[in-house]
């Protein structure tokens, strides 16, 4: 059998000059290249061109049995139907928004806790403790459940306009907790790439602070893919900050939607990318992409200097 033509030979690689002046040939004159840049966050950009660069790198490696949560509401009257189905579809981690006038005992009918992690988020004095007193009535699992109280926490990153500040304040609640063991939510509302590389921030800055502190921070991290309240359908803005999160490495997701229509929909798609697409078994599927490994190098840096000013 002959042997097939050398590709390396057959077409001859186009040099970043040569990019340069295809793009500013299409540009007609409107802007040029030099004008194309990619906005991470104000005062942050960076180039939109970008060449392949040889160099080493080293992916993060995460523990790929992802977690998939939602919120529930306690006081709603049919929580307990929609819980059923949230996880007979993947769902494995309920965030129970906890109030002291809550029926736990019909919230969590027929709910079997042995492969559930529990996540307590109590809205008012007292919700705390009456979820707990049910569970221990259940004999739940206490390595399956985060509380406030408890050495298993729970901190949440709240979305911020800049990517950067949002990761410092990450590091400042994750530096000031005493838990031994966190899950970490950090919201997700930005744009597609910088979400990637604001996840795969995360673990980097979370390995230093370790390093600086001289003690293993042992954390899930969960990225928030709530839709904005921008105009755009929000089946498709949740899908692509789920498929962001596992680009980025994250331990799973908070689905959560503004319309109760898409809750469904919203996991099944995450479970198609994870499961069906085999995306989630990826050791760090950007690592090596260049314009994703400068932005991510980029947030570590400023968001660390913040972090380390505000000591």
């Amino acid at each position: 059998m002959g042997k097939g033509p050398e590709i390396a030979k057959t077409f001859t690689k186009p040099t970043v000059q040569e990019w340069v002046a295809k793009i500013n040939k299409d540009l007609k004159g409107v802007k040029t290249a030099d004008n194309l840049q990619y906005i991470i966050e104000e005062g942050l950009s960076i180039s939109a061109i970008q060449a392949y660069e040889t160099s080493d790198h080293h992916p993060i490696s995460r523990d790929h049995n992802h977690l998939v949560a939602c919120h529930i509401d306690t006081r709603e009257s049919d929580c307990n139907e929609l819980i059923k189905d949230l996880l007979n579809i993947g769902v494995n981690t309920l965030i129970l928004d906890a109030y002291s006038d809550a029926n736990f005992s019909e919230v969590l009918k027929d709910v079997i806790l042995d492969y559930i992690d529990i996540v307590i988020y109590p809205e008012d004095e007292k919700a705390e403790q009456k979820a707990m007193d049910y569970l221990s009535s259940q004999n739940a699992d206490n390595s399956k459940i985060y509380r406030p109280d408890s050495n298993r926490n729970l901190i949440h990153i709240s979305f911020n306009e800049s990517i950067s500040n949002q990761l410092s304040e990450m590091l400042k609640l994750v530096n000031e907790s005493k838990g031994e063991e966190l899950l970490l939510i950090l919201d997700a509302q930005k744009d597609f790439l910088s979400e990637i590389a604001k996840i795969r921030s995360s673990h980097i800055l979370l390995s230093n602070l370790s390093k600086a502190i001289g003690k293993e921070i042992n954390y899930r991290l969960l990225s928030h893919t709530k839709a904005s309240d921008l105009e755009v359908h929000e089946l498709i803005q949740t899908s692509y900050m789920g498929l962001a999160a596992i680009i980025g490495e994250a331990d799973g997701i908070v689905s959560s939607v503004l319309d109760n229509k898409y809750k469904l929909n919203a996991i099944h798609t995450y479970n198609l990318i994870t499961m069906e697409s085999y995306l989630g078994k990826v050791s760090d599927p950007a690592s090596g992409s260049n314009l994703i490994e400068k932005i991510t190098e980029m947030l570590c840096n400023k968001a660390w200097e913040t972090f380390v000013n505000n000591i």
